[in-house]
């Protein structure tokens, strides 16, 4: 930023800081005689006049200094020993209500020549950002060199003098803040400014300045990725007088870490593709070649000596979210055949529930299988998804013991049961089914049915050979006997 300072050190040209109000940067120099040049003015000039239609003016250079002011002018120029032999009183203490920067110009010094000093400086300044400019985007790369975003995210911080920190898409920092003063990022805006702009995609900004005890802080929010619902965010807090170099590291920044993030990413899939496929060959008994695979994939866990296999089933955002827990809390976990599969240590199954409790309402159901030894870990597998298959919205996640527990019954799904009674039953009236399950319930005692229903054992007879036929079943057979139990309890289940 080139200041009124900066030119008027400028050797040769003599001028004179009369009052310095700080204002606008200088963008330009604009020469004018007219009592009114602001609609010829963009902002950020200084304005060279000698004054030449002012003569005799009084109250005259209030509004003139005004409209001057209003209009974004970087300062007022005024070249005396012509018009006049210095500057007027009245002009001075205009400025300085106003807050106009005012120089004085001497009559030696050629404005052309202060326009020629000013060029100088707004071009040195320019290549200076465009060099600044490179030599951040330099260090940035370098830093950005590695997967690991911490050297990058400090670096930035560094240069801006500033806090940085990259958040997950919910607001919560996955990395950092870094910088020398941490508490200058307030985490409860950066959570507000990326739900504003969560569904925006990747072109959207926010950028916010406010007073706090640090001064006058700009927090800045970036989208960081390639493609599709971004994942992470950059926030900055840094002094809100950043320039136009460090607001093009911050994006610089940005981009870095959308690569960075992206090759991580692609990483990330590579190894969860691994562990999927290592998980798919221990629920097939071959926990060998489980071992062999995961042993050549950095980082990844080993197969617990005994397990319990979790099957979940959910809505894809829920599981990757799931997913992700999993991971980070050290489990084998992955995608086997649609649903989410991992093998859980005996120690960690009630951790595991209370994650998977926290997503229920969102859909989730998730079964847990028997505790095996991590050779056996087909048969958890199956009892995971015959407890997978019995979860209710009421009852989210069910373990095998639940299941087992309640009777073999509980082992058949609710609406294939009902369809094997209705399918089993449908012949017969009501009095065929109070008979069959009286004569089941007595096993298979005519007499007792008799009394138990207060009907002639003849009636008794007859009514079960009509079962036997319309059923077409031999009712002294054990196996015809069972299917007919279950039947009936399913259908009053």
């Amino acid at each position: 930023m080139v200041t009124m300072a900066d030119l008027v050190a400028v050797p040769g040209l003599g001028l004179r800081l009369v009052h310095e109000a700080g204002g606008p940067a200088l963008r330009w120099v604009a020469t004018s005689e007219l009592a009114d040049p602001t609609p010829y003015l963009e902002g950020g000039e200084l304005l060279l006049t000698t004054g030449l239609g002012t003569r005799g003016w009084s109250d005259e250079w209030a509004p003139y200094v005004d409209r001057l002011a209003s209009a974004g002018a970087a300062a007022l120029g005024m070249g005396v020993g012509l018009t006049h032999d210095r500057l007027p009183d009245r002009l001075v203490e205009a400025c300085r209500a106003r807050g106009l920067t005012l120089l004085e110009v001497p009559r030696a010094t050629p404005f052309v020549a202060v326009s020629r000093a000013a060029a100088e400086l707004l071009q040195d300044q320019e290549a200076a950002a465009t060099r600044l400019a490179l030599d951040l985007q330099r260090r940035l790369t370098q830093a950005a060199l590695g997967l690991d975003l911490r050297p990058l995210l400090e670096r930035l911080a560094q240069l801006l003098d500033g806090t940085v920190a990259l958040v997950h898409r919910d607001g919560e920092p996955e990395e950092g803040p870094f910088g020398a003063h941490p508490d200058r990022l307030d985490l409860a805006l950066v959570r507000t400014e990326v739900a504003g702009i969560r569904g925006q995609g990747l072109g959207a900004v926010s950028s916010t300045v406010a007073s706090t005890v640090h001064g006058r802080v700009a927090t800045v929010v970036r989208p960081i990725g390639l493609a599709g619902r971004p994942e992470h965010y950059l926030a900055v807090a840094a002094p809100s007088s950043l320039g136009d170099p460090l607001r093009a590291a911050i994006s610089t920044a940005a981009v870095l870490l959308s690569l960075a993030v992206e090759r991580r990413a692609e990483r990330r899939a590579a190894e969860r593709r691994l562990r999927g496929r290592a998980l798919e060959l221990l629920v097939a008994g071959d926990l060998r070649s489980a071992d062999v695979l995961l042993a050549v994939a950095e980082g990844a866990p080993l197969v617990p000596e005994r397990l319990r296999v979790l099957r979940v089933t959910a809505p894809d955002e829920v599981r990757d979210d799931v997913l992700e827990r999993l991971e980070d809390d050290g489990l084998l976990a992955g995608r086997v055949a649609g649903e989410l599969t991992a093998a859980v240590p005996p120690g960690q199954v009630a951790a595991v529930v209370a994650t998977l409790a926290q997503h229920a309402e969102a859909g989730l159901r998730a079964g847990i299988g028997r505790l095996v030894p991590a050779a056996d870990a087909g048969r958890s597998a199956e009892t995971a998804g015959h407890a997978l298959d019995r979860t209710t919205a009421a009852t989210p996640v069910r373990r095998w013991e639940d299941v087992a527990d309640a009777g073999p019954l509980a082992l058949i799904p609710a609406g294939l049961g009902q369809e094997y009674a209705a399918s089993l039953l449908g012949p017969l009236d009501p009095d065929l089914r109070t008979t069959l399950a009286a004569f089941l319930r007595h096993h298979g005692s005519r007499g007792a049915v008799a009394d138990d229903l207060g009907i002639h054992r003849n009636t008794v007879r007859n009514r079960l050979a009509e079962v036997e036929r319309l059923l077409g079943v031999d009712l002294d057979d054990p196996a015809a006997r069972v299917g007919a139990w279950l039947a009936l309890e399913l259908a009053n289940s």
